[in-house]
């Protein structure tokens, strides 16, 4: 199967006066979620599905309590995970508490095996109704109620991530959401949080249309 592409515009202020511009993203096909994972690897060894699932929640668990403790992970085959952090602007490094410094997020860097066989795959054009990577309205509607057959919220990072929108993008579609009852919103303190909403009708995890982001 090739990987699915689409042009998208590079953003730009609305007074400039350069040319438009382009450049290539792929367009996800869906997510591939644990589940999926288990069967996966089960099919190319004497595992059983429950016993990958085992090893893959205990995976998650000890990599964060890794990472909680500040070490770096390196998973062969994959790459680096760490770390990073986020702090108030400061001119002098005396102005700053231990409390004040915050998790930011967790980044990844890919392992140089695993770029080259990646270098291998094949890309063709998105069909039409992907244009300028756009996700059509029911398409969207029905990849949201696939994630939240097994999910219980979304993020609005995750939202953006899965579905390959630019930021503005992902912000503009999470307000059409929630104005048309598909998504509520919940607030937190360091992170918006979406969770399904009265108008999205979610089937079992089961059913064809449940097949994720």
């Amino acid at each position: 199967m090739a990987v699915q592409y689409d042009f998208y515009k590079n953003p730009s202020p609305k007074d400039s006066k350069k040319r438009v511009r382009y450049h290539a993203r792929v367009v996800p096909y869906g997510t591939v979620d644990t589940n999926k994972l288990a069967q996966r690897i089960h099919s190319r060894c004497t595992v059983t599905p429950a016993d990958v699932k085992a090893v893959l929640s205990s995976l998650s668990d000890v990599v964060i309590e890794e990472l909680k403790d500040g070490n770096r992970i390196h998973i062969e085959g994959l790459g680096y995970l760490q770390i990073t952090l986020e702090c108030p602007p400061i001119q002098s490094t005396k102005e700053i508490r231990a409390e004040l410094i915050r998790f930011k997020s967790v980044a990844f860097r890919s392992e140089a095996e695993l770029r080259k066989r990646l270098r291998v795959a094949r890309f063709e054009r998105a069909p039409k109704n992907h244009s300028s990577g756009l996700v059509a309205g029911e398409r969207l509607d029905a990849l949201l109620a696939g994630y939240f057959a097994t999910h219980d919220h979304i993020t609005r990072i995750g939202f953006q991530t899965l579905y390959g929108f630019t930021r503005t993008t992902a912000n503009r579609r999470l307000k059409e959401l929630r104005e048309t009852g598909k998504i509520d919103y919940l607030g937190a303190a360091r992170a918006s949080i979406y969770i399904v909403g009265k108008n999205l009708e979610v089937h079992s995890p089961g059913s064809q249309e449940t097949t994720g982001l």
